[in-house]
């Protein structure tokens, strides 16, 4: 099974960095194929915005769900995401590894799936019956 960890956590040594480290120990052993997205150690900008794009579809106001879509059509991911997407993509099973804080996940985890669930590509729009 190809396993994807996204982890979030801005210490690597806390006990959600032992547990991650344990996770993918585990998972090796166990024959699995492991990816790990560690968001502090990237440096993830969890901010969307244009940079998001390669491409501009209406260049006068920014609505991103459109841009994604576009995005698509026209293979016009920024780097950055277009790597965490091909993981998302690649994988047959995401753990996210992550501290609650304030009774939710970390700022840097909400940025990402803001960013890298792009609509057209990780979900699809289904229409109302």
């Amino acid at each position: 099974m190809k396993v994807l960890l996204v982890y979030a956590h801005p210490e690597p040594n806390s006990f959600n960095g032992a547990l991650r480290d344990i996770t993918v120990q585990a998972l090796l052993a166990a024959g699995h194929e492991v990816r790990v997205s560690d968001l502090y150690a990237m440096q993830f900008d969890p901010v969307s915005d244009r940079r998001n794009f390669k491409t501009v579809k209406n260049p006068a106001f920014l609505k991103p769900q459109a841009e994604e879509v576009y995005a698509t059509e026209q293979d016009g991911f920024a780097p950055e995401l277009e790597a965490e997407i091909q993981k998302i993509l690649w994988c047959d099973l995401m753990i996210w590894q992550f501290p609650l804080w304030w009774f939710g996940l970390p700022a840097i985890l909400k940025g990402w799936v803001d960013r890298v669930f792009a609509m057209g590509r990780i979900y699809e729009l289904w229409p109302c019956l």
